[in-house]
């Protein structure tokens, strides 16, 4: 039995801000499994306290938050997650393209719909939707009697967008379905300059297509939240986080003869000055 079942919620919150970073597997998911769970979440990912560094948690807290809402797996955790992606973009920063797709994901089929709604806001980060879009892509790897639905879905995307930015990640999600019949809607894209080409050009069409799927860009993201709280990750984390200084090495001190004149000046041999004196 793990020491952490009876422990009640906020002791379990509580645990999990003063281990910073070294939260374990166990925890994540034991708060995951309380009723409550969502409510201490809600807090830390609502209070500025918690996203600064040497703030409680050393802004940590609400990092292990937003990967264990997904474990939780309810309409009110979703609705969290998407509220902070909009709320604490700045904050988040990388975590948004790096991790939100898996987390995003994470919630299942239950999701699609609401993730749709979500996209077409075209007020929302750039990079909040194309997160967005990758979920939806990974979704639709996942849960096979959803591919075709989604893939029509970021099809039309791709075809009313008018940010070739959004248009060249959504030509990259699209092209991962190796669908021989989205081929000309891509290029069509291309011929009519409506894609980004310093995201993906026309060249890398077919290269993109015919990529084998460990190595199409949504592939990565398949995988559970709860890899975020292994070891091998919170070393990687711990290691671009909290870099070693290393201290410069002091330079070696010229070793001055017994016999030689004193470098304080005095006209003396050093054995008969400075050296007495311990300098």
């Amino acid at each position: 039995m793990s020491k952490y079942n009876e422990m009640d919620t906020e002791s379990l919150i509580n645990e999990m801000i003063y281990l910073n970073l070294d939260v374990p597997p166990d925890l994540a998911q034991e708060i995951a499994s309380r009723e409550d769970a969502i409510i201490h979440l809600k807090r830390i990912l609502q209070d500025d306290k918690y996203w600064y560094q040497g703030g409680p948690g050393d802004a940590w807290a609400p990092i292990h938050a937003i990967h264990i809402l997904p474990l939780i797996k309810t309409k009110g955790a979703l609705e969290l997650l998407l509220d902070i992606m909009m709320i604490e973009k700045d904050a988040l920063g990388d975590w948004i393209t790096e991790s939100m797709p898996t987390l995003l994901a994470a919630f299942g089929e239950d999701a699609v719909e609401r993730l749709k709604e979500y996209i077409l806001d075209e007020t929302l980060d750039l990079y909040i939707r194309s997160s967005v879009a990758t979920a939806l892509n990974v979704i639709a790897h996942q849960y096979s009697v959803r591919n075709e639905d989604i893939k029509a879905f970021l099809s039309k995307l791709l075809e009313d967008t008018t940010d070739q930015t959004f248009a060249a990640f959504l030509a990259d999600e699209l092209l991962s379905f190796k669908d021989q019949n989205l081929l000309p809607q891509v290029r069509k894209a291309f011929e009519d300059e409506r894609i980004d080409t310093e995201v993906i050009n026309q060249d890398d069409v077919d290269w993109v297509f015919n990529l084998p799927e460990e190595e199409q860009s949504y592939f990565k993201f398949m995988k559970s939240p709860l890899e975020h709280f292994s070891r091998e990750n919170i070393s990687y984390l711990k290691k671009i986080s909290y870099p070693e200084k290393k201290t410069p090495d002091k330079k070696k001190e010229k070793k001055i003869g017994r016999n030689a004149p004193c470098p304080c000046g005095s006209g003396k041999k050093y054995k008969k000055c400075c050296l007495k004196k311990g300098k």
